[in-house]
């Protein structure tokens, strides 16, 4: 026998919150799956991630300047003009709250969700209070609604709103996709669900 069954939405925040009592659902770069992975002697992988997801101003010291001179003759680029501000600008590149908490981010969230919660409400609170393996279902399709987004927006630069590399980033990694060199950030995202 197959159901189907339309979601109303307005139950929907109801029902999160119940299933909230019950568990909680994590997703990024979790410590315990990634997130303590060194990048360098100063920086782990969360470190990076937070890097990119708000931007940063690095200031560049006197042997850097020396090295990106270097770099960038290696590269063929051609000399920068002036002496700049003397930092190098790293945009944010918001791959953990725009995908998933945009409009489009929680719409497709919420798609991903509908097809296990009904529109009785009545029905939702028995399932909720009666059948924790449900409730434990509902959180897993949160979570991985929220890490397919992530992984969309890597493989769509942002979803076309990441800033593109600069010509040096774009000749020193042979790639002109933003946030995408090595692969270790990207492939350091996971989400988990844990009972509260």
């Amino acid at each position: 026998m197959e159901v189907n069954a339309k979601v109303n939405y307005g139950n929907l925040k109801s029902l999160i919150k119940e299933m909230s009592k019950q568990y909680s659902v994590k997703v990024g770069i979790l410590a315990n799956s990634g997130g303590s992975d060194e990048v360098s002697e100063n920086m782990d992988m969360a470190g990076l991630g937070y890097l990119h997801e708000y931007g940063c101003d690095i200031k560049i010291t006197p042997k850097m300047a020396a090295y990106l001179h270097y770099k960038a003759e290696e590269l063929g680029l051609p000399p920068s003009e002036g002496k700049g501000d003397g930092y190098i600008h790293i945009p944010a590149r918001s791959w953990l709250q725009m995908p998933i908490l945009s409009a489009e981010g929680t719409k497709a969230i919420k798609n991903a969700v509908r097809e296990n919660i009904s529109n009785d409400k009545e029905l939702n609170e028995y399932i909720f209070k009666n059948n924790p393996q449900i409730v434990k279902i509902i959180a897993k399709a949160i979570g991985a609604a929220a890490f397919l987004r992530i992984l969309e927006a890597f493989e769509t630069d942002g979803f076309g709103e990441w800033p593109a590399n600069s010509p040096y980033t774009v000749a020193q990694k042979g790639s002109a996709m933003p946030m995408v060199d090595t692969g270790s950030l990207k492939r350091s995202i996971t989400y988990e669900v844990e009972e509260r």
